[in-house]
């Protein structure tokens, strides 16, 4: 579907799904930035078991119940995003969640109906690295959104 066929509640749905998408990522930086700090002390710390750790966002976008292929005994997931936070954190230039970057391939689009939009990037992992067009991120209903934290342990068997 072109965008320019979405009508105003069309457009005005997929604004609220950037708003949300943008207000889950304030809040995984946030409960990231406290996890990060909470496990660096950790691997610090001589005297504690932790080696390392791993923190991945998994953000799963699900049908609406009203949806023709919505099925009640069914996951109904129609994309899955991951996100690794620790390796964003470490990269030289912020990217990705919650960067500040308008992520909108867009906005150099003279005329473009979504031109002057800012796009956060789980708003724009949708569109633009998944396999779904708008008119299937109108068909998300809920999100569900997973922090997932891997301790990871390493000891020498001889020594």
């Amino acid at each position: 579907m072109e965008m320019n066929a979405l009508s105003l509640a069309q457009r005005q749905y997929l604004q609220q799904l950037n708003a949300r998408c943008m207000t889950i990522e304030r809040q995984v930086t946030q409960d990231a930035r406290t996890l990060f700090a909470q496990l660096d002390a950790r691997v610090q710390d001589p005297q504690d078991w932790l080696f390392d750790y791993e923190v991945e966002l998994e953000v799963q976008c699900w049908l609406r119940g009203d949806d023709p292929a919505y099925q009640e005994d069914d996951d109904n997931i129609l994309a899955t995003l991951k996100e690794h936070l620790k390796l964003q954190r470490s990269l030289p230039e912020p990217l990705g969640i919650d960067d500040g970057i308008n992520h909108n391939v867009f906005q150099g689009i003279d005329g473009h109906p979504m031109q002057g939009e800012f796009h956060c990037w789980l708003y724009h992992c949708l569109y633009d690295h998944t396999d779904l067009w708008f008119n299937d991120l109108l068909r998300i209903g809920h999100i569900w959104v997973e922090l997932q934290v891997r301790y990871q342990h390493r000891c020498e068997v001889a020594g």
